[in-house]
């Protein structure tokens, strides 16, 4: 079994560029734009670093192939354009 890095939100809110008090916003109204988070005790709340790596990954690919079907939506209304 292999020992898992559990992070407090301040974590997070460095790691993602944002407030602590963002994070919190966004958590309690159930956002799905945050990685997924683990609940110890009754008000303890950690981020699995694995997991949000994982996730910023994921985020980031997907970010990086928008601006290729912008870029290829733009070339078809070019198209269009011209004909």
């Amino acid at each position: 079994m292999s020992v898992r890095s559990l992070q407090p939100t301040r974590w997070l809110a460095q790691r993602l560029g944002l407030s602590v008090s963002t994070i919190e916003r966004l958590r309690a109204r159930g956002e799905r734009n945050l990685p997924p988070h683990v609940v110890i005790g009754s008000q303890s709340i950690r981020y699995d670093e694995a997991v949000v790596e994982a996730w910023l990954a994921s985020r980031m690919g997907a970010a990086a192939a928008a601006p290729v079907a912008a870029e290829h939506s733009t070339r078809v209304d070019r198209r269009r354009a011209l004909a």
